[in-house]
């Protein structure tokens, strides 16, 4: 199966919850890095994390399928 494939084909209900709570974290840390207002080094940097890290989690997520045997 290519990933074309992967995909496009339907995604376990387990999976489409990780990904949607994969998608609100990166959501949020993209928010928190767009805004305006000069916050702590720190929280950026965690923010930048939780942006990857939802990113590649709702990706990952959205290329699982079911094992049809």
């Amino acid at each position: 199966m290519n990933i074309k494939d992967r995909f496009l084909a339907p995604t376990p209900k387990f999976w489409r919850k990780v990904r949607n709570v994969m998608i609100g974290v990166g959501t949020f840390s993209a928010a928190i890095i767009a805004t305006p207002a000069a916050l702590p080094i720190g929280l950026v940097t965690l923010a930048t994390y939780g942006l990857t890290i939802g990113s590649l989690g709702a990706a990952l997520s959205q290329l699982t399928v079911e094992d049809k045997k």
